[in-house]
């Protein structure tokens, strides 16, 4: 048997869907709304309503790090991430069903500690866990390999939902909150551990240990992310967008995501969005599935000062973060432009969340550009967080 070096996630989820289609596993396809491809699979449920299923593994070493993170701030971003995924599709989160793979080291102290973090955000957001399994993890790894698998059932109206797949060229792309500070909150604390950055720059080691508190609202972003579960309400209650995704892999990286399925060629707008401009109907005989481009407004990316002041102290470009910094989990949707302004308003008034108004769908021919100052227009390179990358720890 030949041996193929694993391609990146994307790739892995169409080739799953391939090799399950010709499978024809999906016998009772009667109950399934949306399967493999979004960040829940959709299937119908009791009282007219929608089941979200979505479930993430979330490993050491590769997702967090204990070095960085106490194991209660652990199990919170453990479940905020799974939470994330369901707030991407306009639900609300109901039921999670939690396994922990334990390394040998392991004791019953952390063991709690990782638990009641797991359980506090839960509570805060009324998901009752009902189950899931525990086992030992690498025995052949005492103090490394933890893993925290998490599968979270959530429910959404049918007018409700919001998936990847809705947007137009002419759309407006808004987002949530601010991007780039987990990944620079990361690159942060490596640097901190790292003797050549101590050793080399001793005047910058008053940033490194964090006596400033935009630092310490980076490294929180990183080891506690936020969860939009308010913000989505308002989007999905409202239906004030064609397609959302959460910011896990990247702008630009999930951006291209929402650009892959597009409604392309519909003459007729009231079609798809009704005689107000709200979503309707999705079926329309003059529209059809293709793929667009994007234009980002550089100006009008959300950097905090903190992103922009690790990427000098680090030398690291400011955009890398912006554009390519992963787990900010922000809600990265799409809206009509008569219904932009609108969303923007509700969401900040209702929840005190800035949402900015970054770009717009275009043809595909355009690819993703960023516009900058000038407006010049820069390509965008694909790129994003890998799960297969293989990268030495602390780069």
């Amino acid at each position: 048997m030949s041996s193929t070096q694993m391609p990146g996630e994307f790739q892995l989820i169409q080739r799953l869907q391939t090799i399950l289609a010709s499978a024809a596993q999906n016998a009772d396809g009667r109950q399934v709304v949306a399967g493999i491809g979004d960040d829940c699979a959709v299937l119908r449920g009791a009282r007219g309503k929608y089941l979200l299923v979505t479930t993430d593994m979330l490993i050491e070493d590769v997702h967090f790090s204990r070095d960085y993170s106490s194991l209660r701030e652990i199990g919170q971003k453990a479940m905020i991430v799974n939470l994330s995924d369901i707030a991407a599709m306009g639900g609300e989160p109901k039921y999670a069903f939690i396994s922990v793979a334990l390394p040998a080291s392991f004791y019953l102290e952390e063991f709690d500690e990782l638990w009641h973090g797991l359980a506090a955000v839960a509570r805060e957001y009324s998901v009752l866990i009902l189950g899931g399994d525990t086992n030992a993890s690498f025995p052949q790894v005492e103090e490394r390999g933890l893993v925290i698998n998490i599968t979270l059932i959530g429910e959404v109206c049918p007018q409700g939902l919001i998936t990847r797949h809705g947007a137009r060229p002419g759309d407006l792309i808004l987002l949530t909150g601010q991007i780039g500070d987990s990944a620079a909150g990361l690159d942060l604390l490596q640097a901190i551990e790292h003797p050549s950055f101590q050793e080399d720059s001793p005047s910058l080691q008053a940033s490194y240990y964090l006596l400033d508190s935009q630092y310490q609202k980076a490294l929180q972003r990183h080891r506690v992310p936020v969860v939009r579960l308010a913000e989505s309400r308002i989007i999905s209650q409202h239906r004030l967008a064609t397609a959302m995704i959460d910011v896990s892999d990247g702008v630009a990286g999930d951006l291209r995501h929402l650009c892959r399925h597009v409604h392309q060629g519909c003459h007729e707008q009231q079609a798809l969005y009704g005689p107000s401009g709200r979503q309707g109907s999705r079926v329309s005989q003059k529209c059809g599935p293709g793929e667009a481009g994007a234009l980002l407004w550089l100006e009008r990316l959300p950097i905090s000062g903190a992103v922009i002041e690790i990427a000098k102290v680090l030398q690291k470009p400011v955009l890398s973060y912006a554009l390519f910094g992963g787990e900010d989990y922000e809600l990265l949707f799409t809206s009509p432009p008569d219904l932009a302004e609108k969303a923007r308003q509700m969401i900040e008034q209702a929840t005190g969340t800035r949402v900015s108004i970054i770009g717009e769908i275009t043809e595909k021919i355009k690819g993703v550009r960023l516009i900058d100052a000038q407006g010049q227009a820069i390509p965008v390179p694909e790129s994003g967080f890998d799960h297969f990358r293989k990268a030495k720890r602390g780069e």
